[in-house]
């Protein structure tokens, strides 16, 4: 098994999740809506174990290192594409995704070029748990209220239950990119 090629698969997959959530949620349908969720599933599930079969079969290598990172980010950005298009989460909320992704891998660009590599930071793999839960919590608030099963309410206190529900891992990513900022800043400012 090619450590790459499951790491591809998260970038495949996210634009099927992305078609079936928006329009599972939009006809109420739950088969759609179960196959966003076993897109989902796939998507976390090549993200945990691509760096595990790399190391594995002794197979880690730069191009894997620089191609993890940016198929997380594509992957994640579509489903957050989809929430958006499905009116789940507002512009300024997709956009603090889409900006931190992108500054994230601005800096690390800038890091390689001083000729050092950025690791990954906690506040990331944080980033990475949190965006994470909220998404399966979304899907699956949206397969029970296509059910007509609602142990949560649509709304609350006037918000959208997703909405709510993204906001925390949207704050905690905008935290993640300040983070990311401090701990290159000297490298950033040596040139």
């Amino acid at each position: 098994m090619n450590p790459n090629v499951v790491t591809a698969l998260r970038i495949f997959i996210a634009p099927a999740f992305a078609y079936l959530f928006i329009f599972g949620t939009r006809q109420g349908n739950p088969p759609m809506l179960w196959g966003a969720l076993l897109g989902l599933v796939l998507i976390e599930l090549s993200d945990a174990v691509d760096g595990a079969v790399a190391r594995s079969q002794n197979k880690v290598s730069d191009f894997g290192k620089f191609f993890d990172p940016v198929a997380d980010s594509i992957s994640r950005l579509t489903i957050f594409a989809g929430f958006l298009v499905a009116d789940i989460i507002p512009l300024w909320m997709f956009l603090i995704f889409l900006y931190r992704d992108t500054f994230v891998s601005a800096l690390r660009y800038l890091c390689i070029k001083k000729g050092t590599v950025v690791p990954a930071r906690v506040t990331g793999k944080f980033k990475a748990v949190f965006q994470a839960l909220g998404s399966f919590l979304v899907t699956v608030v949206a397969l029970l209220h296509a059910y007509g099963i609602m142990l949560v309410p649509r709304m609350v206190g006037g918000y959208g239950t997703g909405f709510l529900i993204m906001l925390f891992p949207a704050l905690f990513t905008a935290y993640s990119a300040i983070d990311y900022w401090i701990g290159t800043r000297k490298v950033i400012s040596e040139g």
